[in-house]
């Protein structure tokens, strides 16, 4: 199992989840929406842009106030945590560290498999 240590390691491997998991891309197939993703203790926001099963983009620093799916997330150390299987989704979103702020909760089920 790998240990990520920092946030950019998590964005990359997103990346390679997608490229490198079929299942995950299958899971993702006709899914396209953007979604935008801020963590509330740097004031940073990341964009991850699915085109279905075609490819994915990972943008740091970047936001969209048109994304239809928000998510936000009390610190950057909580995707580290997730990362590191140390804390579950479920229990993230339960406890209020992360939100769903547009969209809904179906559309972070259905991003699990690639986020955490």
């Amino acid at each position: 199992m790998s240990n990520f240590e920092s946030f950019e390691s998590c964005l990359k491997e997103i990346e390679n989840r997608y490229v490198n998991t079929e299942k995950v891309r299958k899971k993702l197939a006709n899914y396209n929406e953007p979604i935008q993703i801020s963590f509330l203790d740097t004031n940073r926001s990341v964009m991850i842009y699915v085109n279905m099963d075609q490819g994915i983009e990972v943008k740091d620093n970047a936001s969209d106030e048109t994304a239809t799916v928000k998510i936000e997330f009390t610190s950057e150390k909580i995707l580290l945590d997730l990362f590191n299987k140390e804390l579950g989704a479920v229990k993230a979103y339960s406890s209020g560290k992360i939100k769903v702020i547009e969209g809904n909760i179906r559309n972070l089920m259905k991003l699990k498999s690639l986020m955490f």
